[in-house]
C-alpha cells in the first residue's frame, strides 16, 4: 500500500493493516485483556510500534462501540476509526443460551479478519450451522458495511450490525 499525509504525519497504509489486523486479533475476539468501566462499558486495548489502538464499547445484547488508533500513544493524534452498532436481535433476547452461542461464534469469526477485509471478520464464515456475512462499501481509508450472523436451521438473521469508518485526516 502506499503513504498516506495525515497532517503533519505521513502513515503507510499497509504497516496501518497489519497493526490493526493484529489488534484485532489481540482484543475482544481473542478474550484479551480489558479493562471494566464504571459505566459498564468495556475496553481492550493494544499497542506496537508507531500505533495504539482502543476498543471500547458497552452492552451485551446490543454492543455499540468504536475503535480507535492513534498514532505512538493513548492520548495521540487519531489517525483511524471505526464504529459499530447492532446485535442480537429483540426477539432472541430471552434466549440467553443463543446468544452465548451467537457471541462465541462472532468472537470465531472476527478472529478470521484479514488485510483484505481488516474491518471486522472474513466476507464469509460458516460453522456449526452459523454462517457469519461481512459486506463492506469501501477501503480502510473510507469505508461502510454491515456485518449479520444466520442460523442454517430456523432462526434466520439472528445478529445484524452496521460499521462505519475512515481515516481522520486533521
Amino acid at each position: 500500500m502506499k503513504k498516506i499525509k495525515l497532517g503533519r504525519l505521513e502513515v503507510d497504509l499497509g504497516e496501518l493493516t497489519d497493526f490493526i489486523v493484529e489488534a484485532k486479533k489481540n482484543g475482544y475476539a481473542a478474550g484479551g485483556e480489558k479493562r471494566r468501566w464504571s459505566d459498564g462499558s468495556k475496553t481492550f486495548t493494544f499497542h506496537k510500534g508507531n500505533f495504539h489502538y482502543r476498543d471500547n464499547y458497552a452492552g451485551s445484547y446490543q454492543a455499540p462501540g468504536n475503535e480507535i488508533v492513534r498514532w505512538q500513544k493513548p492520548d495521540g493524534q487519531r489517525i483511524w476509526q471505526m464504529s459499530y452498532s447492532g446485535g442480537i436481535r429483540p426477539e432472541f433476547w430471552e434466549n440467553s443460551e443463543l446468544k452465548d452461542q451467537t457471541l462465541g461464534f462472532l468472537k470465531e469469526a472476527l478472529l478470521k479478519v484479514s488485510h483484505a477485509h481488516p474491518f471486522r471478520g472474513p466476507e464469509r464464515y460458516r460453522d456449526r450451522g452459523l454462517i457469519y456475512i461481512l459486506t463492506i462499501d469501501g477501503d480502510i481509508r473510507k469505508f461502510r458495511g454491515h456485518e449479520c450472523i444466520i442460523n442454517e436451521d430456523s432462526d434466520g438473521v439472528i445478529f445484524s450490525q452496521h460499521l462505519i469508518g475512515c481515516l481522520v485526516v486533521p
